[in-house]
């Protein structure tokens, strides 16, 4: 419930701003739910003087469950699990008010309500059940802006959540705007700190406070060149020692035709080049192309268990082009080559791994008329362990500006080499949506949805079902959509 004190606070501050003439405000609701159903797997086990011979090799159970037999005195079997089904609904609300007696100032809010309400009660990420996104005052006065309560970060270092304070300064004649932020860290991927009930399945491997964190930024932005260069730590309140501290530089440059972007990020803490990229796009009216390079390595704070596992980084290289071949028609087309690194490990009963993959999908758009549109996607995908092949396609009829409806479908495999099943996926389904002046819409989507998940035993399983969702938001306020733009500032040539 502490999380949604503020979220309740933000609510009543909006409310009230709608009976004063002096301040102005906008509020956006949002409100979706859907019914859905899966099957899982469930770990079970049989004494290992019960296990039988299987045809094909190995021991099964009686009824033909394949089984794992070890030195102990049980063997253990994945079988399919029953039907589960659920309701999750989600209820959020965003809200900005300025005009608050003091020029510059405002207070932006974003939460939300979410909850199950099927009969199994098995939808992830419904607790807490109140949550508050962000919710801080804004202020902003000539080149400074500051915020003070709980936000989101976007950055090369990953997004980052946080209660605290941020603070941007610029120098126009400099084309330089330098920022410092901090405060208490939220939990990974989450709106909620990592001590929050919540995040149990951590346990003991929590830590015990909420991380305290620290960085700054700091962007030169000269014509068509965008740098930036960022610093970052946190630190563990409990022992005053930091269990993360990273730096990364990015760089988005334009000289016509070509446009790069590319950058990187160093963890500090490890002494480790981390992930980094570069890619070069070649722009012309009716097709571009671009190529890159990348290497992703897999990043985890010192605190957690994962970094000891020692995390194996791959190099990439892609490419992507889009052609509009015609007025009505166009093409796209992606594709990778990837290779992880040597793992320094020794695998004497299997002499060589795969350790190399490759993906690609292509694509095509027409656009019949003002009112129909057909989209269709194919792609495939090899991996080390695991392979998939996808293909999907939509009509679209939109008899005017308000309406549209859509027909659906795909297939997804994934065979799984290392698995001992393979699973295929099928849907169709229809969309309609109404919008009307960006303050009302709503939207529905029922579709049929089918999950085969085939063995060689008899753990085998099947499940087709419907599901279906809805959504309706709604804008309101004094200058609901229409907020005025910010002071224009001459650009330094």
């Amino acid at each position: 419930m502490r999380a949604s004190r503020p979220f309740i606070a933000a609510c009543v501050l909006a409310a009230g701003s709608a009976s004063s003439g002096a301040q102005e405000y906008r509020l956006r609701l949002d409100a979706r739910a859907q019914a859905v159903s899966f099957r899982g797997l469930v770990a079970d086990s049989i004494a290992a003087d019960e296990a039988v011979p299987a045809p094909g090799g190995g021991f099964q159970t009686p009824d033909g469950h394949a089984v794992r037999c070890g030195a102990g005195s049980h063997c253990y079997f994945f079988r399919a699990g029953p039907e589960l089904r659920g309701v999750p609904m989600t209820i959020s609300a965003s809200v900005a008010m300025w005009g608050l007696g003091v020029e510059g100032l405002s207070l932006r809010a974003t939460g939300r309500v979410v909850g199950d309400v099927g009969p199994d009660d098995v939808w992830p990420g419904t607790e807490p059940s109140a949550q508050l996104i962000e919710g801080y005052v804004d202020y902003q006065r000539a080149s400074l802006t500051a915020r003070a309560g709980r936000q989101l970060l976007a950055s090369r270092l990953e997004p980052l959540g946080f209660d605290g304070a941020w603070l941007r300064v610029g120098w126009a004649k400099a084309s330089l705007d330098v920022t410092g932020y901090g405060g208490w860290g939220l939990g990974q991927a989450a709106v909620v700190a990592v001590t929050n009930p919540a995040l149990n399945p951590l346990d003991e491997w929590r830590p015990r406070d909420r991380q305290i964190v620290a960085g700054a930024e700091a962007a030169w932005l000269y014509r068509d060149i965008d740098l930036r260069a960022e610093y970052r730590r946190e630190i563990d309140p409990q022992d005053d020692y930091f269990v993360s501290e990273r730096a990364a530089v990015s760089v988005v440059g334009l000289v016509r035709p070509l446009r790069a972007t590319g950058g990187f990020d160093y963890n500090i803490a490890e002494g480790r080049l981390g992930s980094a990229d570069l890619t070069l796009t070649y722009l012309q009216p009716r097709f571009s192309v671009s190529g890159g390079v990348r290497r992703y390595r897999p990043y985890f704070s010192l605190w957690t268990l994962w970094g000891a596992f020692s995390p194996v980084s791959y190099n990439a290289v892609n490419a992507f082009a889009e052609l509009q071949a015609i007025t009505s028609v166009s093409l796209r087309a992606r594709g990778e080559l990837y290779r992880y690194e040597d793992a320094g490990i020794s695998t004497a009963l299997v002499p060589r791994l795969e350790d190399r993959g490759w993906r690609a999908s292509a694509g095509a758009t027409v656009t019949l008329n003002a009112r129909w549109t057909l989209d269709g996607n194919y792609g495939l995908e090899h991996g080390p362990g695991a392979s998939s092949r996808f293909a999907d396609g939509s009509v679209t009829f939109a008899p005017n500006e308000r309406l549209s409806f859509d027909v659906y479908g795909g297939s997804l495999a994934r065979p799984l080499e290392l698995r001992f099943y393979d699973a295929t996926s099928l849907w169709v389904g229809t969309r309609g949506e109404w919008q009307s002046s960006g303050r009302r819409r709503l939207w529905a989507d029922v579709a049929r949805v089918s999950d085969e998940r085939e063995r060689p035993d008899a753990s085998s399983s099947s499940l087709a079902h419907v599901r279906a969702r809805a959504g309706v938001s709604l804008a309101f306020g004094s200058s609901a959509d229409r907020t005025p733009l910010p002071p224009a500032r001459r650009r330094r040539q």
